[in-house]
């Protein structure tokens, strides 16, 4: 299953940690510059805060946010970020009553609906899950990461063509939203329906030319159908971006071999017989094709 999305409230949040469950946590882990007095202003505790959690000074961030609550008990903000902190942190109880907070504050803070919805999730409760992503786009439809959320539970439970739906519906309610772009493509190709998914390749690396998995995905379904250069070309790119799957070298000497590269092709495939991560289908792959080159791939 694909990671789950968390968010954190206000606009600069940054990019939230994987946990190793895969949930991809959007907590705003900011930082550092120690407490300040008592006069200090919510708005400067809020960027204190952010300082001290992006530089990995989270006990410093929890102290800024706690001040904030103790000037504001209601503030929704303080209270779904600690939430995210605590969700984070595994602490699910303290992470539920924080999102409570945030809730009694703004009954409407449609970021908090959501958060809880991943809370119930990592709690096993599926129903609850879905209940809480229906309320954050019921508030708020533009929420890509409910639609995004709700789309991996009914994939969970095998509903694919649902899926689909809320799929689009988090692509058509932010363009930018990468994942849920990439996660539509790769379960349209599920469903041999290859062209939407270039299409929706296409435009997910347009949106994050440096996204490794974006990179192969697009490579691969170009490969498929028989756009072998440009296939060649995305192999290359998702390799630059990062891509560090143990497959990408046979499926990029596959295409240079298409095109002639054979020299290039045997570099490739001689990496992956050197390769002790490659399994064993991958190894006798490339052997295969080695044999088929013969001399011409010598150098």
């Amino acid at each position: 299953m694909q990671p789950f999305n968390v968010m954190g409230s206000r606009v600069h949040w940054c990019r939230l940690l994987r946990s190793a469950s895969g949930i991809v946590l959007f907590a705003t882990l900011v930082g550092s510059a120690g407490l300040q007095s008592a006069e200090v202003s919510v708005e400067d505790h809020f960027k204190l805060a952010e300082q001290a959690l992006r530089e990995g000074s989270i006990e410093q961030g929890i102290a800024h946010l706690e001040a904030i609550l103790q000037q504001h008990p209601a503030d929704r903000d303080a209270c779904n970020l600690l939430g995210n902190i605590a969700l984070a942190q595994g602490r699910l109880d303290q992470a539920k009553a924080y999102y409570d907070c945030a809730l009694e504050a703004d009954p409407l803070f449609a970021e908090s609906y959501n958060n809880l919805g991943v809370l119930a999730l990592k709690q096993g409760r599926m129903a609850t899950a879905m209940t809480n992503f229906q309320a954050a786009v019921k508030i708020d439809p533009k929420r890509a990461d409910a639609w995004y959320n709700m789309a991996q539970v009914l994939l969970a439970a095998g509903e694919q063509e649902t899926a689909v739906e809320y799929l689009r519906r988090a692509v058509r309610a932010d363009s930018t939203h990468v994942a849920s772009r990439y996660r539509l493509a790769v379960l349209l190709l599920s469903l041999r329906r290859g062209d939407e998914a270039l299409g929706l390749l296409q435009e997910a690396a347009a949106a994050a030319p440096e996204n490794p998995d974006v990179l192969f995905q697009l490579a691969t379904v170009l490969d498929d159908l028989q756009r072998t250069q440009e296939a060649r070309d995305r192999y290359l790119q998702a390799r630059a971006a990062g891509y560090r799957g143990v497959v990408l070298p046979l499926y990029l000497a596959e295409v240079q071999i298409k095109l002639g590269e054979v020299r290039a092709a045997a570099q490739e495939l001689h990496a992956i017989l050197d390769n002790d991560q490659a399994d064993a289908a991958i190894r006798e792959r490339a052997a295969i094709l080695l044999q088929g080159i013969g001399d011409e791939g010598k150098q």
